[in-house]
């Protein structure tokens, strides 16, 4: 799993990177000392896990987790306050470690985190500029610039081209973290679009391909600022 620490402290940020290089499941791509850094990794980079601090200055650890979107990273919160994890649950993190954190307890913390992780196994495989999806008993290549849109279909989805469509067993939260987070987008819990491929905007929808697609409210500010307005 990729991983980012999210902490304004310094030694329990060498500390996590430390047990986190111990880990075979995990690579650290990211140790962020406010919720602001992290928030530009998680846009730009594939992070599977965030350990997360819950007191910082600017943004808290909880209004951070606000502004993550339905198919957010596992989460592992930590402080040094149990009084917060209450709290914590509450948002569905994945589990609460108070500091100081032994590694006997930060793995019991990884193991649930991976089990979660590997039940959202997608059958994508990305390759530079393009993906091999498999349909049926087969994988097919599929050039990343030929894809519309993808809509989520329970436990499937279903991949628009300009021709064809491809419907496969795969989860949303599988698709957003394989594709490049700079050509594509969540714009809704059932919709990732290729930002090259929005034709027009209106009210809280977008059209791709003569096709209509709604946009969450809270994602639609995020969108506005992706795209070159004038």
């Amino acid at each position: 799993m990729n991983c980012i620490i999210v902490d304004d402290d310094e030694m329990i940020r060498l500390d996590l990177e430390e047990k986190i290089n111990q880990t075979m499941t995990l690579n650290l791509i990211g140790s962020c000392s406010n919720a602001m850094e992290a928030s530009n990794l998680v846009m730009t980079k594939n992070v599977d896990l965030i350990f997360l601090d819950v007191m910082m200055p600017g943004m808290t650890g909880l209004e951070f987790i606000k502004t993550l979107s339905a198919s957010r990273p596992e989460l592992i919160m930590i402080t040094s306050n149990k009084e917060f994890a209450a709290e914590a649950f509450d948002y569905d993190v994945t589990d609460f470690l108070v500091k100081p954190v032994s590694y006997e307890r930060f793995l019991k913390a990884v193991s649930k985190a991976k089990r979660n992780f590997d039940k959202k196994g997608t059958t994508i495989n990305t390759i530079d500029d393009h993906i091999f999806i498999k349909v049926a008993s087969r994988f097919i290549k599929l050039e990343l610039n030929n894809i519309q849109y993808i809509e989520a279909l329970a436990d499937y989805v279903t991949i628009y081209t300009a021709t064809d469509k491809y419907t496969i067993h795969s989860t949303m939260k599988g698709i957003e973290n394989t594709l490049p987070g700079n050509d594509f987008a969540r714009v809704h819990n059932s919709y990732i679009v290729r930002l090259d491929k929005i034709a027009a905007i209106e009210d809280n929808s977008i059209t791709v391909n003569k096709t209509t697609i709604p946009v969450s409210r809270n994602k639609f500010k995020p969108l506005m600022q992706r795209l070159k307005l004038i």
